[in-house]
């Protein structure tokens, strides 16, 4: 495919509604729509490599729970289960975004970061946003997140309360859902 066009069709306060249109392999004209966290994408600039946020996996210092929130995702108007997510504030590591974003919605501190994932991106087929995924050990007791226009409620959870969780048929995003998978399954 070969990109022959952009162009920013709406730009709100968070987000950035982009049209690519390509020359795909039939040489016909394809549109593709997208969002980004940039509002200033050019043909020359477009192709985002750079993490903006921050995901947290953060297991109990034994390894025998997991700590996963609960939230009201406005964009899908349910309530999913995920992981700490946040943005990277400027000048911060991304170590030092996790620990905070971690305090911020569950009142767990995270004491040590066992991996830092390469980035990766958030949701390729919609969005440019790239992440760093940090995994790591935390403690504490789980408190009411401290924003008002987020519902989160988190909690620590066994390997068998997950089980019941994943069986439950319960929404939560992809990369939540693989992990869990996994670590129930290790």
């Amino acid at each position: 495919m070969k990109l022959i066009d952009l162009r920013k069709a709406h730009e709100g306060k968070f987000l950035t509604y982009y049209v690519a249109d390509y020359l795909n392999k039939d040489n016909k004209v394809k549109s593709y729509e997208f969002i980004s966290r940039k509002k200033d994408l050019t043909i020359d600039s477009f192709g985002n490599t750079e993490a903006v946020g921050v995901g947290v996996i953060p297991l109990s210092l034994d390894n025998e729970k997991i700590l996963l929130q609960r939230e009201f995702r406005l964009a899908c108007n349910q309530w999913v289960y995920n992981f700490t997510t946040g943005l990277i504030d400027e000048s911060e590591t991304p170590e030092v975004a996790a620990k905070r974003e971690m305090l911020e919605e569950t009142g767990v501190e995270l004491v040590s970061v066992d991996a830092v994932l390469p980035p990766s991106y958030a949701s390729a087929p919609t969005s440019d946003e790239v992440m760093i995924i940090i995994i790591g050990r935390a403690k504490g007791e789980v408190k009411e997140s401290i924003f008002v226009d987020e519902e989160i409620s988190a909690k620590w959870y066994t390997k068998a309360e997950i089980k019941e969780l994943l069986a439950s048929g319960a929404l939560m995003s992809v990369r939540t859902q693989i992990f869990l998978y996994k670590w129930v399954n290790e």
